[in-house]
């Protein structure tokens, strides 16, 4: 395989998770008390990670989650959403083949990496709505809305990455 077609390859694949990161985001949405919505794209997110590395994980994630914000009528989230869920594919693609080292098997690196990302997503959305939006301490009551995202992420991501690793593909 030639750089060119390796580089190719890895657009064509960032352009692909981007658009699935969009659409499981955007097909299930339930809405938080802080104006905000639970969805699955999580579970693309940190897929977009394992599977395309640091960089273009960030890509993928950040730019098909900020555009479901954007296309929902959520635009004041899309900054962060584009820092978090990027920060979020670029720590699992750091995180798994570090954590796969220190605990020598696939699937609790996968689940701790998975969790780590998680928590920086729950961190991260308090964080913008409390110091950006405004809403001060009143921001934790998009916690528990966002921990079940962040469960429900964690459960399919892993379930999905399993699916995949018994292709080329992860």
């Amino acid at each position: 395989m030639t750089v060119q077609h390796h580089k190719l390859q890895r657009m064509v694949f960032c352009a692909l998770l981007a658009a699935l990161c969009y659409v499981a985001t955007r097909v299930i949405q339930i809405p938080s008390p802080m104006s905000g919505y639970v969805n699955l794209g999580d579970s693309l997110v940190l897929l977009s990670g394992w599977m395309l590395g640091p960089w273009w994980g960030f890509c993928a994630a950040g730019i098909g989650s900020m555009l479901a914000d954007v296309l929902s009528g959520y635009a004041y989230y899309a900054p962060a959403t584009f820092l978090i869920k990027g920060v979020m594919a670029l720590l699992a693609a750091v995180l798994f083949p570090a954590l796969c080292k220190l605990l020598r098997h696939g699937l609790p690196a996968r689940i701790g990496s998975a969790v780590i990302c998680e928590g920086v997503m729950v961190l991260g959305y308090f964080a913008y709505a409390a110091l950006i939006l405004g809403n001060g301490l009143g921001a934790a009551a998009s916690i528990p809305g966002n921990l079940v995202q962040g469960v429900f992420g964690v459960a399919v991501g892993c379930v999905l990455a399993a699916v995949l690793s018994k292709t080329p593909l992860l």
